[in-house]
């Protein structure tokens, strides 16, 4: 019987340690994630010095997978800026909470 119950504990233990890395492993890449949207969000809505600059230069900013949102509200409030950006899968929340990328050939 102590032998199960060892066998038993080491089985609870796995599980609870693999749930564990799994949970830290699934964190760090919606950190990463969110960590790259959020420069995005900044350099589109409240780009630094340099980055005006760069775009006065001729410099061209890629916008990957933000929401739609986001584009409109960059669209009218950067007015000035459109011609420096270019927006790829752009991402819209549908009704039923569903998102939907644009397919817009830029794989």
């Amino acid at each position: 019987m102590k032998f199960l119950r060892n066998a038993k504990t080491r089985s609870i233990r796995t599980v609870r340690l693999a749930k564990m890395l799994l949970s830290g492993i699934l964190l760090t890449a919606f950190s990463a994630s969110h960590a790259y949207d959020q420069y995005q969000y900044e350099v589109l809505l409240n780009p630094s010095q340099d980055m005006l600059r760069a775009e006065d230069k001729g410099r061209i900013m890629i916008y990957d997978g933000l929401e739609n949102e986001t584009v409109e509200l960059a669209m009218t409030s950067q007015f000035n800026r459109i011609e420096n950006m270019m927006f790829v899968r752009t991402r819209y929340i549908q009704p039923d909470g569903d998102i939907e990328v644009e397919e817009d050939g830029c794989d």
